[in-house]
């Protein structure tokens, strides 16, 4: 997490607001968390926040990429 939090730095973009994220639902509308796409250089990078807490980042508004990657439940996916 560190890597990608170093590379957005570099880059000028860690106060980016996050354009690409989408919830993660089941057959049975069950919201289970959210996933935000960060885009690097050559690849994108995938986080996951697991539900419930993907609320209070979507409560306020559209996420910065330094918002989500400093969360406490951030997994950041492969």
């Amino acid at each position: 997490m560190q890597q990608v939090i170093k590379k957005l730095e570099s880059m000028g973009k860690i106060n980016q607001m996050v354009e690409k994220y989408t919830e993660i639902t089941d057959e049975n509308l069950t919201i289970h968390g959210v996933l935000f796409f960060i885009p690097l250089d050559k690849y994108e990078v995938k986080v996951l926040i697991p539900a419930p807490f993907h609320r209070e980042i979507l409560d306020k508004g559209i996420p910065t990429f330094k918002q989500i990657l400093n969360h406490k439940e951030a997994m950041l996916l492969r």
